[in-house]
């Protein structure tokens, strides 16, 4: 068995049409969008670059149903240079420079986006189930839309997608949502470059657990230079409106170690209709994963994380050598810790300008400092004397490292939004932070692709009931203090299933015999610590092994 990424050529030979390779089409502005449910969030979401926010109402509530609210707006962006030229792909608040679909082919004047407004959606609990030895494919297997460039499990090893033959969507969590994008689908006009030429596959997953991972939502940008030209410098990123329950009281910050750019309340009330209240949570967008087709970026995800992180920053909002990225130019210096005069942020003082109190070292990363020790540079030490900032709305970028992408080579980031609360505003960071180190520690697993649920029977229950042998994922995963694990076996005997940790440490075996058949048995690990491990399920002639997390 084997994922499929697949690599779709869309660009057309048109006689006589001498074409430039960055010309816009005349697309409309995408329509599409929809409410996504999953875990305890709900958060309503578009398939052109805004998340949560393109006119009222903005929604992401945590916990879903609440009317509460940890963020009020975010845009992805992309930023870098062409022949010494900057070229931006994103936004703030609009107007938005991705529009739906691949990137144009053949006549860019001529190509329509409007067939690709619109999103897949996968649910594992009903889009995965399987009644026999091959799937009876639910009409959304049926329409992945791998022409567009959507991955499947190519399960039965044969060139193409073939869901009646056991192929499958590449899922991540429970519930996902895939779409396309480019920025070729008509002009600029927030930033007011010529496009990127980039073609960016969009999935937007989480996790139907009732524990921590139940509050995090992930988001993962494939971004493809489909241009003919080396984009230069290139970072990725998301414009941040941080509104954290009530907008007028809050706080940010940067946590390096784990490549999380964070808000958190600045006292212990958050008050107001749409205030979190006593104890009020803290949140923010952590840089799970990034990597690069041609080897430019680091792809293991056991590195440190803060390898991922590039800049993440807040600005003051309106015009001045801090306000907002009005320009292209300004936009790529404020995602890689430059202010609009081309000075480095700087430790000290409330924002960093050199003008007004940053005089430490240069630094991309806005308040490094641990609010929860009062450590400089933090939004409760600005000057190492303890002097605090006033708290307020805030907003700011997070990004990648530069990098450059040559012509048909592609990038993929994946942002977790992550929130936790704890006894305290502060205590919340702390719960935060282990948090997100939690979500990178087991990356690998919330990023591989979910399996099929197995069959009950190898051909029909009346032809003689012929059990195959398989083990499914273990449920849920990831887990607190309970783990289910369903398995078939084609005759009866032994079983042995051991746990076992990321150092190859054997943490828990169980022994028992069972019966031919479909079975399930629960374990209990409320003694095993948080982290990654791997279950096996060993009888006289069959093995199998799946890796699962536990979060706290």
């Amino acid at each position: 068995m084997r994922w499929a990424l697949v690599a779709i050529s869309l660009f057309l030979t048109w006689p006589g049409a001498a074409q430039d390779p960055y010309a816009t089409a005349g697309c409309e502005p995408a329509k599409a969008e929809t409410i996504f449910e999953v875990g305890n969030v709900r958060a309503r979401l578009f398939n052109n670059g805004p998340l949560f926010w393109r006119g009222s109402p903005h929604m992401y509530e945590v916990p879903a149903g609440s009317g509460i609210h940890p963020i009020f707006a975010a845009t992805f962006l992309a930023a870098g240079f062409i022949d010494g030229e900057i070229r931006v792909s994103g936004s703030s608040y609009g107007p938005y420079e991705m529009w739906p679909g691949p990137a144009p082919s053949g006549l860019a004047d001529a190509w329509d986006c409007a067939p690709f407004d619109r999103m897949w959606y996968l649910d594992r609990a009903t889009d995965f189930q399987r009644e026999d030895a091959l799937p009876s494919p639910s009409s959304r297997l049926l329409e992945w839309p791998v022409d567009l460039g959507a991955p499947f499990v190519d399960r039965n090893e044969v060139p193409g997608y073939q869901p009646e033959e056991g192929d499958y969507p590449f899922m991540n969590g429970d519930r996902q949502l895939w779409w396309i994008m480019n920025d070729r689908g008509n002009e600029h006009n927030r930033f007011r470059t010529p496009p990127l030429g980039v073609e960016v596959r969009t999935s937007v997953f989480g996790f139907d657990v009732g524990n921590h991972l139940g509050d995090v939502t992930f988001y993962r940008y494939h971004v493809t230079n489909t241009g003919p030209k080396t984009i230069e410098n290139l970072t990725l990123g998301l414009h941040t409106d941080g509104d954290l329950g009530n907008p007028f009281d809050d706080r940010a910050g940067t946590d390096t170690t784990t490549a999380l750019w964070y808000y958190y309340n600045a006292d212990n009330d958050d008050e107001g209709s749409h205030g979190y209240g006593i104890a009020p949570p803290a949140s923010g967008f952590a840089i799970l994963e990034l990597s690069h087709s041609g080897g430019s970026l680091p792809t293991d995800l056991d590195l440190p994380p803060s390898r991922n992180l590039g800049a993440a920053r807040m600005y003051a909002g309106g015009g001045g050598v801090t306000g907002d990225a009005a320009s292209a130019s300004y936009l790529h210096q404020l995602m890689t810790g430059f202010w609009k005069d081309g000075s480095p942020q700087r430790e000290g003082g409330f924002l960093g300008y050199e003008g007004w109190g940053g005089i430490g070292h240069p630094t991309p990363f806005y308040m490094p400092g641990d609010p929860v020790s009062g450590a400089f540079w933090s939004e409760v030490n600005l000057d190492g004397q303890g002097a605090a900032a006033t708290p307020s709305d805030r907003r700011g970028i997070v990004s990648t490292p530069t990098f450059d992408l040559q012509p048909g080579e592609y990038a993929t980031v994946t942002f977790a939004f992550v929130w936790a609360r704890g006894a305290d505003h502060l205590d919340s960071v702390v719960k935060l932070r282990e948090l997100t180190q939690d979500l990178h520690e087991s990356a690998s697993t919330i990023l591989a692709p979910r399996s099929l649920k197995p069959p009950l029977f190898e051909g029909s229950p009346s032809d003689g009931q012929k059990f195959p042998f398989w083990v499914d994922e273990p449920w849920p995963n990831p887990a607190s203090y309970r783990l289910s694990l369903s398995y078939s076996l084609p005759l009866d005997g032994p079983v042995t299933v051991r746990i076992v940790d990321r150092l190859g440490r054997v943490r828990l075996v169980q022994e028992f015999n069972t019966s031919n058949g479909p079975d399930l048995i629960n374990l209990d690990i409320s003694s095993l610590s948080p982290g990654a491990y791997s279950i096996s399920l060993d009888s006289r002639s069959h093995h199998a092994d799946h890796s699962f997390v536990i979060l706290r």
